[in-house]
């Protein structure tokens, strides 16, 4: 009995040996192969496509009339006369406000006197050089006396003519802060003149977009002030460098504004609408999201994944424009995306599919 329980036992560990024989070269056979990826992950892929995009960028930026001036005096006087009011629309030369001239009237009435003078004692000085009575250098002397003469009245008729303050072009007066009797003083802003006929609109473009730019372009722009309306512009020049602390780059817009809704200092927001681009799109299906960035797998000739990196512009529909990342032919993970990983073989699943629609058809 002895025997026969040990005999038991004995075959009993050698089932028990030969079982881990057979089964640790089983398992050292499949990690290898796992560790090589020889798993495929099951996918369906698609093609990086084109699609004309049309992009449009929104900026915002005050309104300030073409032609605009605060109006100040060039002299030191009491105002006399205020010929214009609030919103007055004046006429280029036309006389805003008249300041008390009675000292420079004075001024140029004795500057003529005195030029009249000079060119007497000259006219005598021809005949009494013509006697031998005085030299040529005294009848030098004189004429320069007379171009004297002659700067003293010009200059007494520049202040004369700057007491009577006139508009530099056409335009609205705006709002006055002083009365008659007020005392200016050289350089004292009176008011406001803008030429409300047409209007600019300088915003800052990213650099990006400068290819883009042409003069002559359309730019819609709105306001607040004026709900439900659009104003039409156009963009007049291009500024010649790049901003170097924001990479943003001047473009000016010119609005008509026959109507005056548009009024300097007003807070525009316009929009350039650019040329439509072909540029690479891919369904949106396809993005992996990782914080801010995006990423998507492209699948090599091999049938290898590339965990890619890609910048994304507008959205399409149910795609999105790639601005940087793809190319336009390149084969991308579609769906699939739970078990990818970069590097990864992938076992594309499209040509199966379009195989069984065509079988079902």
């Amino acid at each position: 009995m002895k025997k026969v329980l040990v005999a038991v036992l004995v075959t009993t560990a050698l089932l028990g040996g030969g079982y881990g024989y057979f089964y640790q070269p089983s398992q050292a056979a499949e990690q290898p192969a796992a560790a090589r990826g020889g798993r495929q992950i099951p996918v369906t892929t698609g093609v990086v496509t084109s699609h004309p995009v049309t992009q449009s960028l929104s900026l915002i930026g005050k309104l300030e009339a073409q032609r605009s001036v605060e109006v100040a005096t060039q002299v030191a006087a009491k105002v006399d006369r205020i010929v214009v009011g609030v919103n007055s629309q004046v006429k280029k030369g036309e006389l805003l406000v008249q300041l008390d001239d009675a000292k420079a009237k004075a001024a140029y009435a004795e500057a003529v006197a005195y030029l009249n003078n000079e060119k007497r004692k000259y006219n005598e000085f021809q005949r009494l050089v013509k006697r031998g009575a005085i030299t040529q250098t005294e009848l030098d002397a004189q004429l320069a006396s007379v171009s004297i003469a002659d700067a003293r009245l010009k200059a007494a008729k520049a202040d004369l003519d700057d007491h009577a303050i006139r508009a530099p072009f056409d335009g609205t007066v705006g709002l006055i802060d002083f009365s008659v009797g007020h005392m200016l003083t050289v350089g004292s802003e009176l008011f406001s003149l803008d030429d409300l006929s047409s209007m600019r609109l300088d915003i800052q473009v990213p650099e990006q977009y400068l290819s883009f730019l042409r003069e002559g372009m359309t730019v819609r722009a709105t306001s607040k002030a004026w709900p439900g309306q659009s104003f039409s512009g156009t963009v007049q020049a291009i500024d010649s460098r790049v901003q170097a602390d924001s990479l943003n780059i001047r473009v000016r817009v010119g609005f008509e504004n026959a109507s005056h809704l548009l009024k300097p200092g007003m807070l525009m927001a316009a929009e350039i609408g650019f040329l439509p681009q072909e540029s690479p799109v891919i369904p949106v299906q396809a993005l992996e999201y990782s914080g801010t960035k995006r990423f998507v797998y492209r699948v090599d000739e091999a049938g290898q994944a590339h965990r890619t990196e890609v910048t994304l512009g507008a959205r399409v529909n149910n795609e999105v424009v790639i601005e940087s990342g793809l190319q336009i032919g390149d084969r991308i993970v579609v769906q699939g995306l739970v078990n990818m990983r970069d590097g990864i073989k992938v076992n594309d699943l499209t040509a199966a599919s379009g195989e069984r629609k065509g079988d079902d058809a």
